[in-house]
């Protein structure tokens, strides 16, 4: 299946978010859906010369353009979508719905809120891997981190993705400037929490906080070998 999409109810928004899901793992088929795109996303596609950041970026769209064909912005699923000077997504309509776009090396990801629900809506993906994850552990996390995480996971496997994930959720939805191991973002709290939809395997809820700033919660969850993230702001 190259689409999934889903509904799940995110804390603290009164409506569900659609997230929708695209398989990016074959070239032939991402071939064969690119061509339904916008002919503005194509041709922002064209430009970028990495093949990875190429495939990432179309698959985003796919899924986003997925999203919104099934959310209450579904009138709006055929326009393009295009970059702002940060490169995050850019609606080419009228107060659209807040909307968010992840992928890792297999799979691309996006939310779109509820309209008026939130200000904006971050969300991210990555996939469970050991070495990714020892290397977050080793690199990103601080001690009393590791020992939430551990606390909960004493793998730590899905764990620190699942924190990292967080981290890059609240960036987006909170339009954060931080360096790229975002170490001044800190989670005060780890735990288990209901995962979004009955096929996740498991979820967490994550407290982040960035020096004086109210703290950002983010909803974390595992599902088939990837661990997803989704965070909002009012």
């Amino acid at each position: 299946m190259a689409m999934r999409v889903v509904e799940l109810a995110t804390q603290p928004l009164p409506g569900s978010v659609v997230l929708a899901e695209y398989d990016a793992r074959h070239a032939h088929r991402l071939a064969r859906d690119a061509p339904s795109l916008p002919d503005e996303e194509r041709a922002l596609a064209e430009g970028i010369r990495s093949a990875q950041r190429r495939t990432g970026f179309l698959a985003g769209r796919l899924a986003l353009h997925a999203a919104l064909a099934a959310s209450a912005d579904a009138a709006h699923a055929s326009k393009p979508v295009l970059r702002d000077a940060r490169g995050r997504p850019l609606p080419s309509w009228n107060s659209p719905a807040p909307i968010s776009i992840a992928h890792s090396r297999i799979r691309a990801v996006a939310a779109v809120a509820p309209r008026c629900a939130c200000a904006a809506i971050g969300v991210d993906v990555e996939e469970i891997d050991e070495h990714r994850a020892h290397a977050l552990v080793r690199m990103s996390l601080a001690a009393e981190e590791v020992e939430r995480v551990r606390a909960d996971d004493p793998a730590l496997l899905a764990g620190p993705i699942a924190l990292w994930c967080a981290r890059e959720a609240c960036v987006k939805a909170h339009a954060l400037e931080v360096g790229w191991f975002g170490t001044a973002l800190v989670a005060t709290a780890f735990g288990p929490a209901a995962p979004p939809f009955a096929d996740a395997e498991r979820g967490w809820r994550v407290e982040i906080t960035l020096e004086s700033r109210a703290p950002m919660v983010a909803q974390a969850w595992q599902s088939r070998g990837a661990v997803f993230a989704i965070a909002v702001s009012a």
